[in-house]
């Protein structure tokens, strides 16, 4: 199977390989952020309560985070080194169930808190005005994610895939913009960096699975499409026992 549709068609070993190695390594990477983010306080001398509750909450969250990926992504190479593409599917469809979760909760919260500015927040109501229309288109699309990973409906998850294309398109857009008019070009720089990592992951877990999905209806057309013509093939054959030949009648 080739993962031909929004991509340029390796097959399907190859791309899960390339995922599964990619989590692995940006897992490590992150972890070792949280691990400095809890050495931080003792580098710089800090002693403030509230900051250092912070920094260390963030920091677990972060480390528990990347373990978890990490954990995910070792369970796929190992499934696809050991060539169970029942489980490859399996783990790319939870992995794909985790991507929808994640971005539409955030833009639940999103929708949440701007309506929360608008009713009971005087002073924020402009900022709740941009915070609640923005939640609500954007949480359509992940919603559309998880509905058509639930109903295999393809169509569903390729509106995502167009959503993001068109996303990181504007993007790219804005990130021109400011390095080459506004002259901000370390934040530019690290903020594309860090935008195309996460890109490339979650995009191409969901391009994997819609592949897959368009496979499995194909296979799915074929079936219906041999059954229907060996159910004309049995009824051609029963009308030539119920209406034998003329020359096989005796006069």
């Amino acid at each position: 199977m080739k993962i031909s549709h929004f991509c340029w068609g390796p097959e399907l070993k190859r791309a899960v390989n390339f995922l599964a190695i990619y989590g692995m390594v940006m897992s490590v990477i992150g972890a070792m952020g949280a691990v400095f983010l809890f050495i931080l306080p003792m580098l710089f001398g800090m002693t403030g309560v509230a900051g250092l509750a912070g920094i260390y909450t963030g920091a677990t969250v972060l480390l528990l985070v990347k373990f978890g990926w990490f954990v995910f992504s070792f369970k796929l190479h190992q499934k696809n080194t050991a060539e169970d593409f029942a489980g490859v599917k399996k783990i790319i469809k939870i992995g794909n169930y985790i991507i929808g979760s994640v971005q539409a909760g955030f833009f639940a919260l999103l929708l949440i808190f701007g309506i929360i500015f608008i009713t009971f927040g005087p002073g924020y109501n402009i900022m709740g005005y941009i915070m609640m229309p923005l939640g609500g288109f954007f949480l359509v699309f992940p919603s559309l994610l998880l509905d058509g990973i639930r109903r295999k409906h393809s169509g569903k998850v390729k509106a995502w895939i167009v959503f993001k294309l068109v996303f990181l398109g504007l993007f790219l857009a804005m990130c021109m913009v400011k390095l080459f008019i506004a002259g901000q070009v370390l934040s530019t720089i690290i903020q594309l960096i860090m935008f195309t990592l996460g890109f490339m992951y979650c995009s191409g877990m969901v391009i994997v699975h819609y592949n897959i999905l368009l496979d499995d209806e194909n296979v799915l057309e074929s079936a219906l499409e041999n059954f229907s013509n060996k159910g004309y093939y049995l009824d051609n054959q029963q009308q030539i026992k119920d209406d034998p030949p003329a020359y096989s009648q005796t006069v």
